[in-house]
């Protein structure tokens, strides 16, 4: 099949009474010098062990295969599964069927972490996916994923602008996170109605280690339920709501120590403030 023929695909898809479904978010790439870039960003040595998520019909599948590595698919949809197997099984594929949510940790804790994750990942459920991988330990040395445009640039934010959000805190928490440009609508079939991004992430440690990890992610998604509203009014919130255990004069204790201003708004605050933050309030919840 020609990856980069939308005629081809369809005429393919249709002589199997299938289409790309919406519900499922299948959009393929077919833009050739776009899966050598992300191929190229996602830097895989022969030999390693790669997860791809969403393969669909398998055009970035074939080139990873190409460069002699441990690959396994997690794909959702039936159908396609059934055609993976028919193009790659005899090439040492391993495919799990279902939601990648439901079943890339039976599969790390059979054969451990993988070398390197890559994806076109669907819009409804990108960030699942990625903060699942973060919070539940599954990060390889290096991920590449496409992603929608505005999904990206959340990714890639820098504290102060509009996109900066907790979902931005944590991805740069875990990663540094490199944008690697701009895929058009045109570069996919059937063309989607938004633009994407190539988004490259590789673990580090630049800021800090979270003590208490859940205390963590509760504050930076506490903290921008009312991004508009300063820290003073969200941390009010927050102490009548996930952050009730700890209270109202604790959290402004743990600021107050940390020399942040609760009169600011939260997207200020950098990554590392957020880490020394949390860490503060469990050393005082520990203390009283």
């Amino acid at each position: 099949m020609n990856y980069d023929s939308p005629q081809d695909i369809r005429s393919f898809l249709t002589s199997l009474d299938l289409g790309p479904r919406k519900r499922w978010g299948q959009n393929f790439l077919i833009n050739s010098g776009a899966r050598r870039k992300i191929l190229k960003a996602l830097d895989m040595k022969e030999g390693q062990k790669v997860w791809e998520i969403g393969p669909g019909l398998g055009a970035m599948t074939e080139m990873i295969l190409d460069q002699n590595v441990d690959l396994t698919v997690f794909e959702i949809d039936p159908a396609y599964v059934k055609i993976l197997n028919q193009f790659f099984a005899s090439r040492g594929i391993h495919i799990h069927e279902g939601d990648v949510l439901k079943t890339w940790q039976a599969e790390k804790k059979t054969n451990g972490i993988p070398d390197r994750i890559i994806g076109n990942l669907p819009s409804n459920a990108a960030s699942a996916i990625i903060a699942a991988l973060i919070e539940k330990e599954g990060l390889p040395g290096k991920m590449v994923f496409t992603v929608q445009n505005e999904m990206g640039q959340r990714m890639t934010a820098v504290p102060g602008t509009k996109n900066y959000s907790s979902f931005s805190i944590l991805c740069q928490y875990a990663c540094k996170v490199t944008d690697h440009g701009v895929l058009n609508p045109g570069s996919f079939y059937p063309v989607p109605r938004v633009s994407s991004r190539i988004i490259a992430m590789e673990p580090h440690s630049l800021h800090g280690s979270a003590v208490n990890w859940e205390l963590f992610l509760i504050l930076i998604r506490e903290l921008f339920v009312s991004r508009r509203k300063t820290l003073r009014n969200n941390i009010s919130a927050a102490a009548r709501h996930r952050l009730q255990p700890y209270g109202r004069e604790l959290l402004e204790e743990a600021f107050s120590l940390e020399n942040v201003d609760l009169t600011l708004r939260p997207e200020r605050l950098e990554v590392a403030d957020f880490v020394r933050l949390a860490n503060r309030i469990d050393q005082l919840e520990k203390s009283r």
